[in-house]
């Protein structure tokens, strides 16, 4: 494990030992090479603390299976040979995560060429956690974030920005905030910590980000991969990809399978881009 991993793996255990409610207290992500059996293959559903299955939320649109592996375990799939799409990925938090620490999270990016884009996350997201005036529109995107041993869903408010947008704006030094537009905003302010402005978010990044798309022998739809390099040189890759809610124990199993046949097993720690990256830049601080 690397020193970004490590740094970030001791931040999140603080984290669980402090907020008993947190999702991570969810069966905590282990040791898992060979494991492909069940219905669920790597993404075996998580237990809650009275031992049941944690369901899928009826209310999401569709499901990432997400897992994180090494560069060695991935070396099969031969990344480098398949087109490949360059980003910069900021993230914006006050300097002690405040709105991580809130359920909240907020992404800029940089895509490298193509329409930049915004968003502001719930995660975990409830039904009493979102506000009226976003559950009568459509423009939240509701989604079941799965990685081995976790579940969580999130909701997300997104905002399509210009190309070239973000660039100028950081080489302009003016704050990313500047680009959130009004109902990304509203949606803080409901959400967010008593008191918060705009004022308050500093920047976590930029991470700068490789992403690849292809369909692996024996698997019927896409997969991604994306290699986050940050500035020490270390590195997260993770592999993903989508489905809708009814699908997704028969798309795991089957993508198990698949990744198994390659040598691919999941790390010993599972952390979201997301975590690794604020854990990484708060750090660093």
């Amino acid at each position: 494990m690397g020193k970004t991993e490590q740094s970030a793996v001791a931040h999140a255990r603080r984290i669980r030992r402090s907020d008993p409610d947190s999702s991570e207290t969810l069966r905590p992500p282990g040791r898992y090479p060979g494991r492909t059996g069940g219905k669920w293959g790597f993404w075996s559903p998580p237990v809650d603390r009275s031992g049941r299955t944690v369901k899928l939320a009826s209310e999401a649109d569709r499901v990432e299976l997400k897992v994180v592996s090494s560069e060695r375990q991935c070396r099969a799939l031969d990344l480098e040979r398949h087109a490949v799409q360059t980003r910069r990925v900021y993230f914006l938090d006050t300097p002690d995560l405040a709105l991580d620490r809130h359920g909240l999270i907020v992404r800029v990016r940089d895509m490298g060429g193509r329409p930049d884009d915004a968003v502001v996350k719930l995660r975990p997201m409830t039904s009493h956690t979102v506000p009226k005036w976003l559950r009568r529109k459509n423009s939240l995107e509701v989604e079941i974030d799965a990685m081995p041993g976790r579940r969580v869903c999130s909701g997300s408010l997104k905002a399509r920005l210009g190309r070239g947008v973000v660039a100028r704006t950081v080489a302009a030094g003016r704050p990313l905030t500047k680009l959130l537009p009004q109902p990304q905003r509203r949606l803080l302010s409901a959400c967010g910590p008593a008191g918060l402005s705009l004022g308050d978010l500093v920047v976590f990044g930029p991470v700068e980000v490789h992403k690849y798309k292809f369909q692996p022998v024996g698997f019927d739809r896409q997969l991604a991969a994306e290699r986050w390099t940050y500035p020490d040189g270390s590195t997260l890759l993770e592999l993903s990809t989508r489905c809708a809610v009814g699908k997704a124990p028969e798309v795991a199993a089957q993508l198990t399978e698949v990744l198994a046949a390659h040598g691919v097993t999941p790390s010993e720690r599972q952390l979201t881009k997301t975590d690794l990256t604020l854990r990484y830049f708060a750090t660093a601080s």
